[in-house]
């Protein structure tokens, strides 16, 4: 019987849990919130696209001269001037005396070697090479990595 009786109490007392409770600031007393109406529900239409704002276009990829495409215009370049040329490298070692910058593309990977000249580093030796089994062009690989350089350039 006891355990009846608790069945009631906790079903009257759900039933009377209908509607939202809302306090008020004026008086501080409790008082039921006025029950909503519920919209028909009807199938949802769909949305026609939003005109996509323009967004900006990317620099044009310059044509680099022959100069330009020379990578031995690199030897003797400190490190402010090899950064506004190519960027930030993608990775940075230090060797005894020298200093290993290395930038990388898809197809390859050029690396700087600065050493220190007078009272700053400067790049006095650079190595190209292939990545994974592909052939090396390195011609194609220095400009994808002024593009490259370029690019980022424009981004910051």
């Amino acid at each position: 019987m006891p355990v009846l009786l608790l069945f009631v109490f906790v079903a009257v007392g759900l039933l009377g849990c209908g509607g939202a409770v809302q306090k008020t600031t004026d008086s501080g007393q409790v008082r039921k919130a006025a029950a909503t109406a519920v919209p028909e529900t009807r199938p949802a239409e769909p949305e026609k696209p939003a005109a996509v704002a323009s967004l900006p276009a990317p620099p044009p990829i310059p044509d680099f001269s022959a100069e330009e495409r020379d990578p031995s215009r690199l030897l003797a370049l400190g490190r402010g001037d090899l950064s506004s040329i190519l960027g930030k490298p993608a990775f940075i070692r230090r060797d005894m005396s020298a200093v290993v910058w290395q930038y990388r593309t898809e197809a390859c990977v050029l690396d700087l070697f600065l050493y220190e000249l007078g009272h700053a580093f400067a790049v006095t030796y650079y190595e190209f090479r292939p990545r994974r089994d592909a052939e090396l062009a390195r011609d194609d690989c220095f400009v994808s990595l002024l593009q490259r350089g370029i690019s980022r350039a424009a981004q910051s």
